[in-house]
């Protein structure tokens, strides 16, 4: 079964330059892809056309099973609770610490007691955060703050995981922790569809471009202007 199934993708931008035409992309339930191109392919667009921020002008795209260009805004919303979204520069919110940011978006959604509690527990279990949850959050590092997106990404229960870039700004060591943090996420039963603008480290960790494959690198094409 797939998470993120997209079919010959069709966006140009107002300026009348193609940035997918005919793009296809599939993502296992199980499946951990990265997406990479360099700055200006339309790894971020991709990302905002799943979430149903922007609309493409063609293409059929399923996520989580459901056609997000047909369904009602309610049925997205819906969809949208079980897909968390690591923008490329996690907001830090200042006075609030780690447990603090969770709780906060928890108790936005109506959660509240032992569902709260479990769902923070999970978040900051995946996210490699339990011996940080009473730090205040504009103290942590740039891998620090990274992690915390992941958990709230991963608030209350998501099963499909979008990251923007995750690894830029990061020096190659914390590179390599922030890919084994998103393995472990990945091993808790989370699928996982991140963008990047390089492949060596991610080809050191064994991704290639093996269409429909569980661990598999996708390229962007430069856009074109039409």
């Amino acid at each position: 079964m797939l998470a993120v199934q997209i079919s010959e993708l069709r966006f140009v931008t107002e300026e009348g330059v193609s940035v997918f035409d005919g793009f296809s992309l599939s993502v296992p339930r199980e499946g951990f892809v990265w997406v990479v191109g360099p700055p200006g392919s339309g790894k971020t667009l991709l990302l905002r056309i799943l979430l149903r921020e922007v609309q493409p002008q063609g293409g059929q795209i399923l996520l989580l099973g459901r056609n997000i260009r047909r369904v009602s805004p309610k049925s997205v919303r819906a969809v949208r609770r079980r897909v968390g979204y690591l923008p490329e520069d996690p907001p830090v919110l200042s006075g609030r610490t780690v447990q603090g940011h969770l709780t906060f978006k928890l108790r936005a959604l109506g959660l509240r007691g032992e569902e709260a509690a479990d769902a923070l527990h999970r978040a900051l279990d995946l996210a490699e955060l339990k011996g940080f949850a009473d730090q205040p959050a504009k103290e942590l590092d740039l891998l620090g703050q990274k992690r915390l997106g992941l958990a709230l990404a991963l608030c209350p229960n998501a099963s499909l995981l979008l990251c923007d870039d995750p690894l830029r700004g990061l020096a190659a060591e914390a590179q390599e922790e922030l890919l084994g943090t998103l393995e472990r996420i990945h091993q808790g039963g989370v699928t996982l569809l991140c963008t990047a603008r390089e492949d060596a480290p991610l080809l050191a960790r064994g991704f290639r471009p093996v269409p429909g494959g569980k661990r598999t690198l996708v390229y962007l094409r430069e856009p074109v202007r039409v």
